[in-house]
């Protein structure tokens, strides 16, 4: 991967920012010849006070361009930010959902509307305002826009939410011309209970290989340490099932399982390519406030935080989520694992145990069916954990300047890890 005009090259296969914060990828798509990745970002300062969208765009998926900030804030339903969303081509325009955020004098988050905009080129857009009241029986935290059209012809919009109970949830609107919009009520009601928390976000209902997936972003799920699960300060999973165009309610048919079972990946969206792939990134950045402020970029050079690889995806017979790098962008090359060594994505084909380190501040070990990263915190040098089980003898890594990401398990297993 190649950013363009970039005089120093911070990372060899990853997106990131030349200053300030970046987070989320939002309104990934396909549109007039180029690929669109617009992110969060606050080019003022390495913190989450203030946010408008970045903009990457390419041709290949390789090399990649910055070009001028697509949002910002201008109104006074987004005066303090734009937050996530989507984007959704339709009579040959691009449209882009997005949160508008509100802070008092303090700068505290005091309220969220439901935004859009629309451009002829990609580039250029011009907001269309507020699409809806904010929901009765709702905190502030209603977020992240969703958009797709159904099979009867209707438009569907989620969103991720805070109830006045604390009960994260996902909500629906529906459309039948695409600027009315119904509220229908919660997208999954009473189901999946033991993993809403108090707040769900970044919902994202896609099809893959025919069957229909719904991911999000739980908040306040307590860690199984047992069982290695939630153990980061939130998480990102997935579900497959069925969404109901009559009732607007998604049944799921799988347990609740997680995207990544590293340090960080958060937030993820996708898009549809041409040739037919969902391509997915996320954001390698979730992590505690005071772990994000001693990111060692910022005081070396005043960025912090990368999205994640493309990752094409597909979902097994027995409904499995599959993420590999998108192939034009990895080329991989078969070693044994000690002569894994700097920069570069790594194939290792064995049946036997091994361990590789990354000098004193990360290590990969198999022991069996068991795969232990172990990362040293650059914010308290005390060491912590991710292990995961399964098929180990062919495991893809992707060494970046300063995150690792770890596919494993016929790519049903993945592991992303920021380290310094």
């Amino acid at each position: 991967m190649l950013v363009k005009n970039d005089t120093i090259s911070r990372e060899e296969f990853h997106l990131y920012p030349t200053q300030g914060l970046l987070n989320d990828p939002n309104g990934l798509v396909y549109f007039k010849g180029k690929y669109h990745v617009f992110f969060q970002w606050n080019p003022k300062a390495c913190n989450h006070k203030y946010k408008e969208w970045g903009h990457f765009v390419s041709k290949d998926l390789i090399i990649w361009e910055r070009v001028e900030t697509a949002l910002k804030p201008s109104l006074a339903e987004d005066a303090a930010g734009i937050y996530s969303g989507t984007a959704f081509v339709k009579d040959d325009r691009l449209y882009v959902f997005y949160t508008g955020n509100v802070r008092d004098e303090a700068g505290h988050s005091v309220a969220s509307h439901q935004m859009w905009a629309v451009s002829d080129d990609g580039f250029n857009f011009t907001k269309l305002g507020q699409l809806f009241p904010h929901p009765e029986g709702f905190t502030k935290d209603v977020r992240d826009p969703m958009v797709w059209q159904g099979q009867n012809g209707h438009f569907f919009m989620i969103l991720g939410a805070r109830p006045d109970n604390n009960i994260g949830d996902i909500i629906v609107y529906e459309s039948t011309d695409f600027e009315n919009w119904q509220f229908r009520g919660s997208l999954i009601t009473g189901e999946l209970a033991e993993v809403r928390g108090y707040m769900l976000e970044c919902p994202d209902l896609i099809e893959v290989d025919g069957k229909q997936v719904l991911m999000f972003s739980p908040q306040g799920l307590a860690p199984d340490k047992i069982n290695h699960r939630y153990e980061n300060i939130h998480n990102t999973g997935y579900v497959v099932g069925h969404f109901d165009e009559k009732t607007a309610h998604f049944t799921p048919e799988t347990p609740f399982a997680e995207v990544d079972h590293g340090f960080e990946f958060y937030a993820p969206q996708t898009l549809n390519a041409p040739d037919g792939r969902r391509i997915m990134w996320g954001w390698a950045g979730m992590m505690t406030p005071e772990r994000e402020s001693k990111v060692p970029t910022i005081s070396e050079e005043n960025w912090v935080h990368v999205l994640s690889l493309p990752r094409v995806l597909h979902v097994t017979d027995d409904n499995k989520l599959i993420q590999a790098p998108i192939a034009e962008l990895v080329q991989q090359k078969s070693v044994k694992p000690e002569d894994v060594s700097g920069v570069g994505a790594y194939a290792l084909h064995t049946h036997a145990d091994w361990t590789i380190n990354f000098g004193d501040d990360l290590t990969l070990s198999r022991q069996e069916n068991r795969l232990t990263m172990m990362r040293k915190q650059w914010e308290s040098d005390q060491y912590e954990s991710r292990e995961v089980t399964g098929n180990l003898d062919e495991v893809l890594l992707v060494v970046d300047k300063d995150i690792i990401e770890v596919y494993t398990d016929n790519d049903q297993l993945t592991l992303t890890a920021r380290y310094f």
